[in-house]
């Protein structure tokens, strides 16, 4: 019984043992994406933020979370939109001999990027095929490997050696519709805007880009003040935090845009901070001039003042002329 006890221990303590392995093996890493950041970007490179396309439905390419998860050597990648995960079009050889260049290209790619200390993998998703490439070559994902369920991509591949440490991840989402024949056009007369659609988003974003804020240069006491800001949810990592501080010793404001009132007369300088959650900062300032209840200040009675002037005068020039007119 002693022994028998003392082999059920020591499989106890094994199994702790190698479940203490595994989760010093695992190196979980997770990007996370704000909504509302899909672009548009037109033939020569200009981009706009778009909510709507009547191409297709927009949610469905608005990345919301990706992950890394590393099970020994086997990566699992997952990657969520805001919308569905839409199967659209084919996975296209621009390099193949097959290759025409008089079609329209049409199809909706999902994309993973893994970096390691020693190999680069792209896995690209097109319509229920999972192409994949690492250093050692390219090929197509069986079935059992990927999954597309709902709003959520799912790949699962080893890695190509045992020691490979993460190092990044990035992933992308895009609609193209290209009608080749215009693009490449030699006499030009194609109408290439309409030829050309492409609409991304991605992951990671770039570093927090720079912020606007405003307000109205002027107000007065007692008026309530709207101030306005946007920042490019395209840039950063959301989520972001907001502070305004608006140059009067009143608490902090922490929304988007927010309205203010001050209660005394000056010249006032408001200040909008932006920060993402990678602790990156942007802010701007701007000056607002306060003046006493109404907005009047001394403007209005000047004003006033320089109108009787000016009447005063034509006034007495008028009776001038009338005088010398009846002593003529």
């Amino acid at each position: 019984m002693k022994v028998k006890n003392k082999w059920i221990i020591a499989m106890v303590v094994s199994s702790l043992f190698f479940i203490a392995a595994v989760s010093v093996e695992a190196a979980d890493e997770i990007i996370r994406d704000g909504t509302g950041d899909v672009s548009s970007i037109n033939s020569i490179g200009d981009t706009v933020l778009i909510t709507y396309s009547p191409e297709i439905e927009v949610d469905n390419l608005d990345l919301i979370e990706a992950t890394y998860t590393l099970q020994g050597t086997q990566v699992t990648l997952t990657l969520q939109v805001n919308g569905l995960i839409q199967n659209q079009g084919e996975l296209i050889d621009i390099n193949s001999e097959d290759f025409d260049m008089n079609s329209t290209l049409n199809y909706v790619q999902y994309g993973f990027y893994l970096t390691t200390s020693s190999d680069d993998y792209s896995i690209l998703y097109v319509n229920k095929t999972c192409n994949f490439t690492s250093n050692a070559g390219s090929q197509n994902l069986p079935s059992s490997d990927f999954s597309a369920d709902g709003n959520t991509l799912t790949v699962t591949f080893p890695l190509t050696s045992a020691d490979e440490t993460y190092q990044s991840l990035a992933v992308d989402s895009s609609f193209t519709k290209i009608n080749l024949s215009v693009l490449y056009d030699p006499s030009g007369e194609g109408d290439i805007d309409k030829a050309f659609i492409w609409l991304t988003d991605s992951a990671p974003n770039p570093p927090l880009a720079d912020v606007y804020a405003e307000a109205s240069n002027v107000g007065s006491v007692g008026e309530t003040i709207q101030f306005n800001a946007t920042v490019d949810t395209t840039t950063g990592q959301p989520p972001y935090d907001y502070h305004w501080d608006f140059g009067d010793q009143s608490p902090s404001v922490t929304v988007l845009n927010p309205t203010h009132v001050y209660t005394k007369a000056g010249k006032y300088t408001y200040n909008f901070t932006v920060t993402d959650n990678a602790d990156a900062t942007a802010s701007q300032t701007g000056t607002i001039t306060i003046t006493q209840e109404g907005g009047g200040g001394s403007s209005l009675p000047t004003q006033m003042i320089l109108f009787l002037a000016i009447l005063l005068i034509v006034i007495v020039i008028g009776v001038v002329v009338i005088v010398w007119i009846i002593r003529r």
